[in-house]
């Protein structure tokens, strides 16, 4: 996680190493002046061609992996082939991870998903600035993260300049269907978004929080805690 800025709605006014560091770990970003200005929340002009060639190249790689037909692929080389489009797509996705199409990036390459999370169908993620999604994620139908964001300023808007701000999603949690998360928001691990949220604020880890804004409405131990509760009805279950 990063330390977050303190107003997400409006542009930044300088670079910020940090997220820079974490988007050079990337593959395939456009690495360049503007771009790291777009990552770091400051405004930018995206019709530049460095970076809508970027965003060109996210448009067909997401084409080959929401696209791939089930009627002439066996079912035990899907998971192999999608996952191998996503590695392409993507500036970073950990083993076992499972997207259903059709998922639809910005750039892609700003995204970056850890190992064994599932992403159901209809996910947009606006990748202006980097998102980063953690371990064993799991993600409803139709959420979109938005990290993309304009002034308020009607002139800003006609000069075409907008700005983007990071967003984390800690490993363990659970977005439900619908929701929507703004840019810079972090959700910590462990919690639960439940469904037709929109996210404006950071969420604390081992919350669970829903609503219009969404709000935390109480906190649940951690997985380790839950492993030592004799009593948790969780703890002795195996997967077949």
């Amino acid at each position: 996680m990063t330390a977050p800025l303190n107003n997400y709605n409006v542009a930044a006014k300088e670079k910020r190493p940090d997220i820079i560091k974490i988007a050079k770990t990337f593959n395939g970003i456009p690495d360049c002046e503007d771009y790291e200005k777009m990552i770091s929340g400051m405004l930018y002009d995206p019709f530049i061609p460095v970076l809508q060639k970027a965003r060109y190249k996210a448009r067909g790689l997401a084409a080959k992996f929401n696209n791939l037909d089930a009627n002439t692929v066996p079912y035990e080389k899907v998971a192999e082939i999608q996952f191998g489009h996503l590695k392409n797509l993507l500036g970073r996705v950990g083993e076992n991870t499972f997207i259903e199409p059709p998922f639809l990036p910005d750039y892609g390459c700003n995204v970056s998903i850890g190992k064994d999370t599932f992403i159901n169908w209809n996910m947009t993620i606006l990748d202006t600035s980097i998102v980063v999604i953690g371990d064993r994620v799991m993600i409803g139908t139709n959420v979109s993260i938005i990290s993309a964001g304009h002034e308020t300023s009607v002139l800003s808007r006609r000069k075409m300049v907008e700005f983007g701000h990071p967003v984390f999603i800690g490993d363990d949690c659970w977005i439900g269907s619908n929701v929507v998360i703004l840019p810079g928001v972090t959700i910590g691990e462990g919690c639960t978004i439940g469904a037709g949220s929109i996210v404006t604020k950071d969420i604390p880890p081992f919350s669970v929080a829903y609503g219009n804004p969404c709000r935390v409405q109480k906190t649940i131990p951690s997985a380790e805690e839950e492993e030592n509760d004799p009593n948790n009805p969780y703890r002795n279950l195996t997967r077949g």
